[in-house]
């Protein structure tokens, strides 16, 4: 019974806070660890004899409830749990503000009530990092004015302590100490120590300082640094060569080994020990060739094919292991030798009354097809260079009985272009179809590639013959007193 009560109490109470106005509170401003058992409201201060029951409404806010006791009779609100800013507002940079939902069950009345917990300076600004003593690095050839040492700013907690309201002190005990401080030099709020004279490890190999920054309330946090300096790597690598040029065939086999690039270097130790790389624009050659890193030995990677690229230019970048490296580049030319590996490619072209079939290399042509005008265009390739990419054609009647007929005639136009046409008009009555071979062959004196393409050729018929009798006349011998009709 007690729990079927509870089930109608809570239904009707969800209704009813649902339908009904609520009434809009004061805003209330709590400081962040307000004392605990703090009155903050009474919504039923008049003592009367009606019966009140408030409830906390559930929403959107229902952790920030248990920061609070309600008294479920007068509708005294307190504060049982201690509050803090950079807890509950994690996430909030600006205004951490809740809307607490109370509900007054006998009366059916909705208070909202907006809280807004203002933050109080109690954190101490932070740098970021693991150890309040760091170590920053500079060389000693740095140009003073050009060269900074960046560090990063501090951060509070406090939503009153951003940024620009912390402030920055550098204290030294060294006299000439050569650096000074920057704040704000971009839009990261980096920090910065300029350097503003020459180093020298040779005198002073460190220095050390320590920066303060305090906030608002005067909270001070150090950081320690020690300032290194580094030696010189003052010698870059020098190739033996400005430039590396080698040729190369194209039919040369995978991991041949092509050159060798080396560089020498006068440092001693990691700053003489040198790596050779493709430098980033050259990388996409990597794929092609492949490059040792401790010897500087190129090999081929893949196969190159001088019809594709006729010749490779990239650099190789030699650099040292210095902790601030040097490097230089050399350049390397290679040149793709062509070989003979292209054979002639023969194609055909014809006019437009002509009908070509060219998945069967057949052409149909009417007999009355004038012997004056060139019926095909003929257009020979190779892929090849030089005297190789020359080509010479002819072509021969794949029939024994006309091998030697000349009625087909064959007009060169320049290196790669011909004209073919008839010598005397076609007849269909003697010949209905002919077949051509011709023939491509490049000027390679080693290893000449030859191609051979077949064409045939149907003649259309046309009306051109009168009708014959098979013979001029016909002698009939025939008796007399035949019957009529009767042969």
């Amino acid at each position: 019974m007690m729990k079927n009560s509870f089930v109608f109490i809570f239904i009707l109470l969800t209704l009813s806070y649902i339908f009904c106005d609520p009434i809009e509170l004061s805003e209330i401003i709590i400081l962040e660890h307000t004392p605990i058992g703090h009155l903050l409201l009474t919504l039923n201060p008049l003592r009367t004899q009606e019966k009140y029951s408030y409830r906390f409404v559930n929403n959107n806010y229902r952790e920030i409830q248990q920061y609070f006791s309600l008294n479920s009779s007068t509708g005294q609100l307190h504060i049982v749990n201690d509050i803090d800013r950079e807890k509950i507002c994690l996430h909030r940079y600006n205004k951490c503000k809740f809307l607490l939902k109370i509900f007054e069950l006998y009366q059916e009345t909705l208070y909202h009530i907006p809280i807004l917990i203002e933050d109080i300076n109690d954190h101490r600004p932070i740098f970021p990092y693991e150890s309040s003593i760091i170590q920053l690095h500079i060389s000693e050839n740095s140009p003073p004015y050009q060269s900074k040492l960046f560090i990063q700013q501090a951060y509070d907690q406090d939503q009153i302590d951003n940024q620009k309201q912390l402030k920055y002190q550098l204290k030294t005990v060294d006299k000439n100490f050569p650096f000074r401080l920057e704040t704000n030099i971009d839009i990261s709020n980096r920090l910065a120590l300029v350097l503003i004279q020459p180093l020298d490890r040779e005198i002073i190999d460190s220095y050390n300082c320590t920066l303060h920054v305090t906030d608002t309330a005067e909270h001070d946090e150090q950081l320690h640094i020690i300032i290194i300096i580094d030696d010189v790597n003052d010698q870059s690598p020098i190739f033996d060569s400005e430039i590396y040029s080698v040729e190369l065939s194209e039919n040369t086999s995978i991991n041949t080994t092509i050159l060798r690039v080396h560089a020498y270097d006068a440092d001693i130790g990691l700053n003489g020990e040198i790596i050779y790389d493709f430098i980033d624009a050259s990388k996409q050659y990597s794929n092609t060739f492949s490059l040792d890193k401790q010897t500087g030995l190129i090999h081929l990677r893949s196969l190159v094919d001088y019809e594709q690229r006729s010749s490779y230019i990239f650099y190789i970048q030699a650099r040292d292991l210095g902790k601030e490296p040097r490097s230089s580049q050399t350049l390397v030319n290679i040149t793709i030798l062509d070989e003979n590996d292209c054979a002639p490619k023969i194609s055909f072209r014809f006019l437009p009354e002509i009908i070509y079939t060219p998945s069967k290399s057949l052409i149909e042509i009417s007999e009355y097809y004038p012997i004056d005008k060139f019926f095909a265009q003929i257009i020979v390739t190779d892929d090849d260079s030089d005297y190789r990419g020359q080509t010479r054609l002819w072509f021969e009647i794949n029939d024994l009985e006309k091998h030697n007929d000349q009625s087909f005639y064959l007009y060169q136009i320049d290196n790669s272009t011909y004209f073919f046409n008839r010598t005397k008009s076609f007849d269909f009555e003697l010949q209905q179809s002919y077949s051509l071979i011709f023939y491509a062959q490049d000027f390679d004196r080693k290893n000449p590639l030859l191609t051979k393409q077949i064409l045939t050729i149907n003649i259309l018929d046309e009306n051109d013959n009168f009708p014959k009798f098979s013979h001029p006349f016909s002698h009939l011998k025939i008796n007399e007193n035949n019957q009529i009709n009767s042969f």
